[in-house]
């Protein structure tokens, strides 16, 4: 069993005889408590220290066996009057600054972009050690704090296992299982419970810091494509022009050229746009990206045609009638009528029922039509007249804004007109041609492929009947590109397919009698007249050449990316409430002992050096062996120090 005695033996290493205490210790003993001689089973106190030697001998080793703890020279350390106070205040001042600190780090990194996940981890890591660092000087100011409230609290008798508890509060919880700790020391037991329930925040306040998707908008200085149909030097690319001494690649040098159409590229583009109706997909910095574009290109303009040309269109109209006739057929109706004219060099205007002669001559920049529109828009009628109209090509600024989301693509903007482009001159020999000018004609060949034909009623006839005779059969029959594309759904264009409902007189039908597919063609067109659906054509092709990267030039925008990235956010309330909570209860323990220094000096720690010298001092004494059972039941739950018997050989 060990034993509980203090000796201070020799420099010999022998035990030396009981000694009397000095009269100062004695002094200090209670009524009926002093401490007593080793020999009859009490405590020996060390001899009084030198103070000047205090520092040095402290620092002198201890050893402990297993039957009698021996403490050589021992000398109890001087009271460092304001270590425990300036240790209480530091350390919460310490925590309160992790504390602010952590949360104004988080702050700081709300609605930030991540930039990649070690970045993120290191942050993490950042504030799990603020977290950390807050907790455990906290728990240090607290603890400081507990101690000294121990030594207020042992002026009342106290039963061992309730001091062991009190003494042994910050290493195991089981210590607040005892119901005579919260009863004798309420403000400790209060105290450590607290301390203990500072290692909760750590877990909560690192986890209010969270990722959440969201987006960054970026501009900078990119190149980016734009039609290059202006330049000269790019006309090649769009028109098929030879020269006038053949097109062999050791003619590719002669200024002098012959337009002779679009190339094929130019054909194929414009077909794509007037499908569906829509610019074509074109190329994107980014998936979300947006930047502004401006540059020269061709547009289209229709307006109404003047008497002379109307006259020139029922001729034309007249002539493809005739063209019609066949043995079995004849056209009878003429719903919608376009062809693109052409001029002779004798300057006599002939309108022709093919599309346009397909040689090096005059022909012209325009596409002249004539369609059938009920003269009132809405009700049931039968009421129709025709319309002329011309459309023409002309040069025009184009200021655009290209945005993509993701695979959504949007083009806003407008063309302002500038100046009509003719049809190219047959250039004389050895003369510059004006391959922008070419280009510009490809560019209107090519759309008005898709709007020119005939949409008209035919009455079958038979080999043994006159052309008038009325036993007919009739049906209606295109004979267009327009078939083929967007400008199927036009307003103007509702007389032809009306032909149906009646073979010998068209009536307009109310939108819900029309069957789904013509349904669908007026709501792709949005049931538009033909100027608004060309014009518009017209704008989509123009801005979808910039399609083909072969059909482009480079030029530096500012682009606007808007990138899927990663931001920082923060849940305040889940990490400044455990903060303020945890300031609060510190700061009012802080302030308990604070008060405490105030009002009953610094009290020494519960270092074993300080128990020893608060026993020295008589701030620990130990109760004499009671005369009787019924006298310790009678004086409370005191602790009395075991005898030590004497070791063999003494």
């Amino acid at each position: 069993m060990m034993e509980n005695a203090l000796h201070s033996p020799p420099s010999g290493g022998e035990d030396p005889p009981a000694s009397t205490p000095s009269p100062r210790t004695a002094a200090q003993s209670g009524p009926g408590i002093a401490p007593q001689d080793p020999n009859n089973g009490s405590l020996v106190l060390p001899p009084a220290a030198n103070p000047r030697n205090t520092r040095r001998r402290s620092r002198q080793t201890s050893t402990v066996s297993i039957n009698t703890i021996t403490v050589r020279r021992y000398l109890p350390r001087r009271l460092h009057k304001w270590e425990s106070p300036l240790l209480i205040v530091g350390f919460f001042i310490l925590g309160l600054v992790c504390s602010i600190s952590h949360c104004v780090f988080y702050a700081s990194l709300e609605n930030t972009i991540v930039p990649n996940s070690a970045q993120q981890e290191n942050n993490l890591r950042v504030g799990t050690a603020m977290a950390f660092l807050a907790q455990i000087t906290f728990t240090a100011s607290v603890w400081q704090t507990y101690d000294q409230q121990i030594w207020r609290h042992l002026d009342r008798p106290l039963s061992m296992v309730t001091l062991n508890d009190i003494f042994g509060a910050q290493n195991s919880m089981m210590s607040y299982l005892n119901a005579d700790f919260v009863k004798r020391f309420p403000l400790g037991y209060f105290m450590g419970l607290f301390a203990w329930s500072l290692i909760l925040p750590p877990f909560f306040t690192p986890g209010t810091l969270f990722i959440y998707e969201s987006t960054s908008m970026v501009v900078s200085p990119q190149m980016v494509p734009y039609l290059g149909i202006a330049h000269s030097s790019n006309g090649h690319a769009f028109s098929f022009s030879p020269s006038d001494k053949g097109d062999r690649f050791n003619f590719k040098d002669v200024v002098t050229r012959v337009f002779s159409g679009p190339r094929s590229i130019i054909t194929l583009l414009t077909a794509a746009t007037a499908s569906p109706g829509e610019i074509l997909s074109l190329p994107r910095p980014a998936n979300h990206s947006v930047y502004t574009l401006e540059f020269y290109g061709p547009a289209v303009k229709c307006t109404k045609a003047n008497s002379t040309t109307i006259e020139w269109i029922d001729k034309a109209i007249e002539a493809e009638i005739e063209r019609s006739i066949t043995a079995t057929s004849r056209q009878v109706e003429t719903a919608y009528h376009a062809f693109v004219p052409s001029i002779f060099p004798d300057h006599i205007l002939s309108g022709q029922a093919d599309v346009r002669y397909q040689s090096a001559t005059n022909a012209s920049n325009e596409v002249w039509m004539a369609f059938q529109r009920y003269d009132n828009g809405t009700g049931r009628n039968c009421s129709t007249s025709r319309h002329y109209q011309v459309c023409n090509l002309w040069n025009a600024t184009y200021d655009l804004m290209l945005s993509w989301e993701n695979d959504f693509q949007s083009v806003s903007g407008k063309a302002e007109l500038l100046h009509e482009v003719g049809y190219p001159p047959v250039d004389r020999a050895n003369a510059t041609t004006e391959m922008t000018q070419h280009a510009y004609s490809a560019f209107f060949w090519a759309l008005a492929d898709q709007i020119v034909g005939t949409f008209g009623r035919f009455n079958e006839t038979f080999f043994n009947v006159t052309l008038n005779n009325t036993d007919t059969r009739g049906f209606p029959l295109i004979r267009s590109p327009i078939q083929h594309n967007s400008l199927l759904g036009s307003s103007d264009l509702s007389v032809f397919f009306d032909y149906n409902e009646d073979l010998n007189i068209a009536c307009q039908q109310p939108y819900e009698n029309l069957t789904a597919q013509r349904q669908q063609d007026i709501d792709r067109a949005r049931g538009r007249p033909l100027k608004d659906l060309i014009e518009e054509l017209s704008f989509n092709a123009t801005i979808s050449l910039m399609h083909n990267d072969l059909l482009t030039n480079q030029t530096e925008r500012n682009v606007t990316e808007i990138r899927d990235v990663n931001r920082y956010g923060y849940n305040p309330y889940a990490l400044w409430i455990p903060y303020a909570l945890a300031s609060f209860f510190t700061l009012l323990t802080v302030s308990i002992g604070v008060i405490g220094f105030l009002t009953g000096g610094v009290k020494p720690g519960i270092k074993f050096q300080d128990v020893m010298a608060a026993v020295e001092r008589g701030e620990i004494r130990v109760a004499p062996d009671p005369p009787s059972g019924a006298a310790e039941e009678a004086e409370g739950p005191t602790h009395r120090l075991p005898s030590t018997p004497e070791a063999p050989g003494d």
